[in-house]
């Protein structure tokens, strides 16, 4: 390919991107309106601020467009790595933010049967066992793209590392519980999440051997 066709098409690809991004402000902007704005303050707490939610709309913002870039093949190396950056400062921001509601005699719980009574007793518990869930379904994504986690082994590994992190934290901390009720649910919500993600590049890889 000549210097001049190369740069035709980096400058196409540049074109798609400007358009790309144009359309994330919109659709971005949707996103936060109708879900995120009601959604963070159960997770985040404190986003009466308008500087915190124009942050977490600037997060929403590139997370969308990245993935964008993903779907129409104009993403780089770098993409997934500003992604799971991103993920990870989510995590540490909803999951170690100081709780002034947190007064309980011990940080540790290792009894999994006290969320069966939690969901009988406290109906908000429920929502917080979907967002247990919900938040850890793109963490196995999110793994692919770090290069020295190139197997399924690997990023189990490595899932299981940062949410026993997390968790002691929270206990060392004086921010939280380390439950183990929670870390079964992070699970559950990994392996949805890398059950999805397998699926999806098999059915991929079927299309592309017929091709």
């Amino acid at each position: 390919m000549s210097k001049k066709n190369i740069l035709i098409s980096k400058n196409k690809k540049n074109r798609y991107r400007l358009a790309l991004f144009l359309v994330s402000i919109g659709v971005s902007l949707i996103l936060y309106l109708k879900f995120f704005l009601n959604l963070l303050p159960i997770y985040f707490g404190g986003m009466e601020s308008i500087n915190k939610n124009v942050v977490a709309y600037i997060f929403v913002l590139v997370t969308v467009y990245i993935l964008l870039k993903m779907v129409f093949g104009l993403y780089n190396k770098w993409d997934g790595i500003i992604l799971f950056s991103l993920y990870i400062v989510v995590l540490t921001l909803g999951l170690l933010r100081p709780d002034g509601s947190i007064g309980v005699e011990s940080h540790i719980n290792l009894n999994p049967m006290q969320l069966i009574s939690d969901l009988q007793t406290n109906s908000v518990s429920w929502l917080i066992l979907y967002i247990n869930i919900i938040l850890f379904m793109p963490m196995y994504f999110l793994l692919t793209f770090i290069p020295v986690l190139n197997s399924f082994l690997k990023r189990v590994l490595a899932f299981e590392i940062i949410i026993f992190i997390f968790e002691g934290l929270q206990a060392v901390l004086h921010v939280g519980i380390f439950d183990i009720a929670d870390i079964m649910l992070y699970n559950i919500g990994f392996f949805i999440g890398a059950g999805i993600v397998i699926f999806f590049n098999k059915i991929l890889k079927i299309k592309t051997k017929r091709r």
